[in-house]
């Protein structure tokens, strides 16, 4: 093989799955899947705002629809019911976030402009490459999901580390974001975008095998 065939299969392995994995992530930011989360965990048995209000307001927020998150415990209230260091939080959480879209943006257009270029000049690399495509991911995941498993307050400590330059996440146990979304909402959530992320692979692998490699 030669040395760009492998460039073109390697960046393929890492734009394509980095896609995947933010764009099931971003599912995190929808409203739809926060009310499905309502009620089901011990901490929004002490929220004494309204729940569907602050869900739309924060993910609003990351979202693009609104400019901050000055809002009260209804729409009615002109009080702010998130400390200062929650919104600063936030403010750190959507400039990530936004960051990791735009390069999940990049990475599919250049990971899909690779796969039509190999359609065109050679499905036999792009047969191989979507067959093996799964390999990196397995191996993530199973690093991040063991990661979880073993002490999941720990990986979440790292990546807050990793990821944010001040201590802004360290919040209270009463706070908003903690009420709204607990430890235990980030573990399912985690749980889920890992098995939609390994079932796309696979489906990609399978895709491969019984239709792409039977019509070369």
């Amino acid at each position: 093989m030669s040395i760009i065939n492998r460039i073109i299969q390697v960046t393929i392995y890492i734009t394509i799955p980095f896609f995947l994995l933010i764009f099931f992530a971003s599912l995190l930011t929808t409203s739809p899947y926060l009310q499905l989360s309502k009620g089901l965990y011990a901490t929004h048995d002490q929220i004494e705002y309204d729940h569907d209000y602050a869900i739309d307001r924060i993910m609003g927020y990351l979202n693009y629809r609104y400019d901050d998150l000055e809002f009260g415990a209804t729409e009615d209230d002109p009080t702010t019911i998130m400390r200062p260091i929650e919104i600063r939080h936030m403010v750190d959480v959507k400039n990530l976030y936004t960051m990791l879209r735009i390069t999940a943006l990049a990475s599919l257009v250049i990971g899909g402009t690779l796969l039509v270029y190999l359609y065109k000049k050679n499905k036999q690399l792009l047969a191989d490459t979507l067959k093996n495509i799964h390999k990196g991911p397995i191996l993530f995941s199973l690093v991040l999901g063991s990661a979880f498993i073993i002490d999941f307050n720990t990986a979440f400590r790292v990546f807050h580390e990793l990821f944010f330059t001040n201590d802004d996440w360290l919040l209270y146990n009463d706070d908003v974001l903690i009420l709204l979304l607990p430890t235990a909402f980030w573990m399912v959530s985690a749980i889920i975008i890992l098995i939609l992320f390994l079932l796309t692979i696979f489906g990609m692998n399978r895709f491969t095998k019984k239709v792409l490699l039977p019509k070369l």
